[in-house]
């Protein structure tokens, strides 16, 4: 009875230094692994936003259909831009 207690608890510390080793490698390849999974978060919460707002998606549908895509991206980047400039004065204007 004694040699197979001494057995299990060889096994035992064999596989608690296994799986040390193991968390020790997932924590070092972590980064790598949450890329893919932001990416697919990003999918996911456009797809549901998609879902629940069917009117959103006809809306896009068309824009893509009809050829207003190029023009609606650009006027959208310069609105991006122009809030870029415009954030730091709102900001400090609300301040003061």
């Amino acid at each position: 009875m004694n040699r197979r207690l001494e057995e299990i608890a060889r096994r035992k510390a064999i596989l608690i230094e296994q799986s040390a080793r193991q968390r020790e490698e997932l924590a070092a390849l972590f980064p790598q692994i949450r890329s893919p999974f932001e990416l697919g978060r990003l999918v996911l919460s456009l797809t549901r936003a998609l879902k629940t707002h069917p009117i959103v998606a006809a809306v896009i549908s068309s824009l893509l259909a009809s050829g207003y895509a190029g023009r609606v991206l650009r006027i959208t980047g310069e609105g991006l831009t122009l809030w870029r400039l415009i954030r730091p004065l709102w900001f400090w204007w609300k301040r003061h």
